[in-house]
């Protein structure tokens, strides 16, 4: 009996854990990448087929091919108000990811002062590191980010998937050390009182619903200012190639 009772406070939390996924909606961003961007130290390059095709310094001077282009003062303001938007921008992906990471280990952290254990849901914490590192390394790479052709469309496509299946991981570490933590309960104390428990587990189960919801709305506001500055990027980037005709086979940004 009190087994089955375990299992079934347990399961309603990782349910609730699980709602996390289905609150946020699949951000829709109609927005592309259309050449395989860089940004390192606010350096901008353009890429294809592998190779550094336009370079825009900090000092804003422009490279196309290696070749330095004279600019007018015109051209020279729309190349640096471009490069300065796309170093300003960019990184913002990864204060999202932070941001999703913080929510989740401060969930955890809660859920492990309920059980009066700091170090019990550690698994749980690596798999959610783990999981944001995996995302992270695909466009942030030892200091530079890489932002590769159809990355946007890519990203979307995946995300369900990946959203499901980082949730599915995160219940299955989460269950596992809750129902260890409340074994050794049992044993160290030879009963357990199960209304107190009950209360303590619908407790935390409100408290985790409410955090959970109106923490990610906040983060898919964030996701959805976002693909607001990316839509900025397609004006800037516009108008850079209108001011500079040499650089209209190296669009990056596109709707």
């Amino acid at each position: 009996m009190r087994l089955y009772f375990m299992k079934r406070t347990l399961l309603s939390v990782a349910l609730t854990l699980t709602s996390v996924s289905a609150m946020a909606q699949v951000p829709r961003c109609d927005i592309n990448i259309d050449n395989e961007l860089h940004l390192k130290n606010e350096q901008v390059s353009v890429y294809q087929q592998g190779k550094p095709k336009v370079v825009i310094d900090q000092n804003n001077d422009l490279f196309i091919n290696g070749k330095k282009i004279t600019l007018n003062q015109t051209q020279e303001n729309a190349v640096k108000a471009y490069r300065e938007k796309v170093s300003e921008y960019i990184p913002k992906a990864k204060k999202i990811g932070d941001d999703g990471m913080t929510l989740a280990n401060q969930v955890i952290d809660d859920i492990s002062a309920s059980f009066n254990n700091s170090k019990a849901f550690d698994n749980v914490k690596t798999a959610v590191d783990g999981y944001y590192a995996d995302i992270e390394s695909r466009y942030y790479i030892n200091g530079e980010w890489v932002i590769k052709k159809d990355a946007v469309k890519d990203a979307l496509s995946n995300w369900k998937q990946e959203s499901a299946a980082a949730m599915q991981k995160f219940n299955g570490e989460f269950f596992s050390s809750a129902f260890a933590v409340l074994s050794e309960k049992m044993k160290t104390d030879g009963s357990v009182n199960l209304t107190e428990l009950q209360t303590q587990m619908t407790d935390m189960k409100k408290q985790i619903e409410t955090r959970l919801q109106s923490q990610s709305q906040q983060l898919q506001k964030e996701a959805n200012a976002y693909c607001g500055n990316l839509h900025d990027l397609v004006s800037e980037e516009k108008t850079l190639h209108q001011q500079v005709p040499q650089l209209k086979n190296y669009s990056v940004f596109v709707e």
